[in-house]
């Protein structure tokens, strides 16, 4: 069953690939409607005929010069013509109205339609025209020498394919698929779209972030909100640095469809009055196709986390700054028990120095360097305080988010009992400096507004060895209770069951934490 599957999925897959990467235009009429002719100038030898158009505007020309003209009639279509082959194709191709030869449309359509009877004449052994016409006829305007040109090279595709094939070289290139950072964005190389064809190309980015945007050649910016048509030429992609979350490489993918190749052939259509001439149709195909480049944006992170030199604790209140390998200060921040993010640095050498120390620390004399490369995105550095004599961080935090909270009012004692200090946490710890050696404990007088008030009693020790704590008490929400006198007996049962499983779980949960 598994295999069933896997091949419906690989065919479904192949074809959904063809669908997309190939797309055909155009197909043969089975029959065609032949509209009004009018007559043409004679250019050559006194030699004039009519210029026949299908009714939605498509020329024709004639294959047979003796038989009645053919116009404002119905012509189906001859499978297997003796007139057209690749010599009719390549006249054609070569012709009105796919080429210009003097700028003058009526000269190129009398150009044409003659290279046709002339190269009929001498491939098929055919009489439409006369040797006064093709020799030392009047030749006013000089035409004869296109004539016999466009039929010399159509004769030497005689025995060519009807159909005749021209790639069109479409491409999409970059010289360097990795976008720099400039100016907080990533920006790419030119990505240049190229094609002997004038046609507009649809582009499609995958993966890009949010608020991308597209440079221009001319350098005007566009927001890129979804394809967008172009022809040939070059764009760049911009993205914005701060979209970038992390630091893998994220690919952009760039989808360019175009025409990749042109087929053009003539068809042969005879008149249902067969006493007509018949009438050549010269139509051509395109089939499209996608080229890809892939961009890749390598973003930067740095992690920098102030600790205590001994125990390895989080510190807060040390202001820290970021500076470049010129001295320049990038940045300038104070710790938190957290680690500060820096992301999308450009790679280079960097290093991290100390304005002040947090209270009771003594300032570090030394600057942290590092270096970001292409081997090394990630950088995580641990910048070190040492204590100036016995010091106590007290952080009070959330108990799901671990941020801090102020407002909780909590009280430090001794071993004896005796309080060492009272006072409301905010949201930077709280400092005891120059404790004597013993041991302490840390209550909650009461706790923030909507927190539970802990019970808990954390103790630490001052001794040689243990001269500095981080001491973080945790306080959980308040659980609104519902207005039990409106709930069914049934699910107040439930809700009690819950609750003391949910008091259970905070008991265990706020066991007291001495770092």
């Amino acid at each position: 069953m598994k295999t069933k599957v896997k091949k419906i999925l690989t065919a479904m897959i192949v074809l959904v690939l063809t669908l997309t990467s190939i797309t055909s235009v155009s197909a043969v009429a089975n029959s065609i409607q032949l509209g009004k002719a009018t007559k043409t100038n004679a250019y050559i030898a006194g030699v004039s005929f009519n210029h026949k158009r299908t009714t939605d505007g498509k020329d024709l020309y004639c294959l047979s010069r003796h038989k009645n003209l053919a116009q404002n009639i119905k012509a189906n279509l001859v499978s297997n013509s003796k007139y057209v082959d690749g010599g009719v194709t390549y006249i054609l191709m070569n012709g009105y109205p796919n080429k210009s030869i003097t700028g003058d449309n009526a000269k190129d359509y009398y150009i044409t339609q003659t290279a046709v009877w002339w190269y009929l004449d001498k491939a098929k052994g055919h009489s439409n025209l006369d040797s006064s016409f093709k020799q030392n006829g009047s030749d006013k305007y000089g035409l004869r020498k296109y004539v016999k040109s466009l039929m010399e090279e159509g004769y030497k595709h005689r025995n060519d394919s009807k159909t005749i094939s021209v790639k069109t070289n479409f491409a999409v290139t970059a010289t360097d698929t990795s976008m720099a950072l400039s100016d907080s964005y990533y920006i790419s190389n030119d990505i240049k779209i190229s094609s002997s064809m004038t046609d507009a190309k649809t582009v499609t980015l995958t993966g890009a972030p949010a608020d991308t945007r597209i440079i221009k050649a001319d350098g005007t910016e566009m927001n890129y909100t979804g394809a967008f048509n172009m022809g040939n030429g070059t764009f760049k992609v911009k993205v914005p640095a701060s979209s970038l979350e992390d630091t893998t490489t994220q690919s952009i993918k760039i989808s360019v469809s175009g025409v990749e190749s042109t087929e053009y052939t003539s068809n042969d259509y005879q008149p249902t009055d067969s006493k007509m001439q018949n009438v050549a149709l010269f139509e051509s195909s395109t089939k499209k196709g996608t080229k890809e480049v892939t961009l890749q944006i390598s973003s930067t992170k740095v992690s920098i986390l102030k600790v205590d030199a001994k125990t390895e604790q989080p510190l807060a209140g040390a202001v820290l700054v970021l500076k470049d390998s010129k001295g320049t200060v990038l940045a300038e921040w104070t710790s938190t028990v957290n680690e500060h993010i820096i992301r999308n640095l450009p790679l280079g050498n960097y290093l991290i120095e100390e304005k002040s120390a947090p209270a009771g620390y003594r300032i570090a004399e030394y600057s942290v360097p590092f270096t970001i490369s292409d081997m090394d995105r990630n950088v995580q550095i641990k910048f070190k305080n040492t204590a100036q004599k016995a010091v106590v961080n007290i952080v009070k935090v959330d108990q799901e988010t671990n941020q801090p909270l102020a407002g909780a009012e909590l009280i430090v004692r001794d071993s004896a009992g005796t309080q060492i200090a009272r006072f409301f946490t905010t949201t930077e710890a709280y400092v005891l400096t120059d404790l004597e050696n013993g041991t302490y404990t840390v209550e909650e007088a009461s706790a923030p507004a909507g927190y539970i008030k802990s019970s808990e009693k954390i103790t630490f020790t001052i001794d040689d060895d243990h001269l500095s704590h981080q001491v973080i008490f945790v306080n959980a929400k308040e659980v609104i209770v519902p207005d039990t006198a409106s709930i069914p007996s049934g699910i107040m049962i439930m809700i009690g069951v819950i609750t003391i499983l949910s008091g259970i779980y905070y008991v265990s949960g706020n066991a007291r934490k001495v770092k």
